[in-house]
């Protein structure tokens, strides 16, 4: 697995899906936009502040909360927007995967089974979350650490609902076991895949926010390839 590799596939893949990938994008950045209208921008600095470890931002946001609350149409507005964006999310990994493995896409069936996988879905994302989180308050590298190893597990949530929470977290460290700094650099690309995007009057994002979900798709499925190729000659030698 190489990176001019990967990244030859996932443009390959995104310019043969660009229509439905602008489309996720655009209901992507709709639901995003309920969110933001719901918070103030003193709201968005404190939440930033947490996000980065400051332990003064949850005094702040307690502060914030007293003088300026939410009214009934923010919070309404922030509740649809965090559930939209949580099943879109659900739906483009699985979008992302079948068109990596180049199955064919009902999307009737695309709805409804990313319904019914949304709720452990946003269990394993919540316990991801918190355990990146943790990793940064404690110290930005173990932070930065679990970000890597764990970085899989939402895509392996979406698409593989069967397992269970340890399965998913395991599975996401045995792929990504040897490959740190690897992984670290492609998820350094994909970040710049998205912001390549703002730089073009930010309309580009509508495309290369979900390319940048492709680019990790493909990465996902070389490494499972990789996995399962020596257990293949395993099998081989003893036959």
């Amino acid at each position: 697995m190489t990176l001019n590799n990967v990244l030859k596939d996932a443009w390959e893949i995104g310019k043969k899906n660009c229509g439905f990938l602008i489309l996720f994008g655009l209901v992507s950045s709709l639901s995003s936009s309920l969110v933001s209208k719901s918070n103030n921008q003193d709201t968005i600095k404190v939440w930033q502040k947490i996000a980065e470890g400051d332990m003064q931002g949850a005094k702040a946001l307690q502060e914030l909360s007293k003088n300026s609350p939410m009214s009934s149409v923010d919070i309404i507005l922030l509740i649809i927007g965090v559930l939209l964006s949580i099943y879109i999310s659900i739906a483009l990994y699985r979008y992302v995967k079948k068109i990596v493995d180049e199955e064919d896409i009902d999307f009737k069936e695309l709805i409804n089974s990313s319904a019914k996988v949304y709720g452990m879905f946003f269990v394993k994302c919540l316990l991801y979350g918190i355990a990146v989180g943790l990793g940064f308050m404690i110290f930005v590298l173990p932070g930065i650490y679990l970000l890597v190893r764990l970085t899989f597990v939402p895509y392996i949530a979406a698409n593989e609902p069967e397992l269970s929470v340890s399965e998913t977290f395991s599975k996401s460290m045995s792929l990504t076991k040897g490959r740190f700094w690897q992984l670290l650099g492609y998820g350094i690309v994909a970040f710049f895949i998205v912001i390549a995007g703002f730089l073009l009057c930010c309309v580009g994002y509508l495309f290369t926010g979900p390319l940048s979900t492709v680019f990790m798709g493909v990465v996902y499925k070389e490494l499972v390839q990789e996995n399962l190729a020596p257990e293949s000659l395993e099998n081989d030698e003893v036959q």
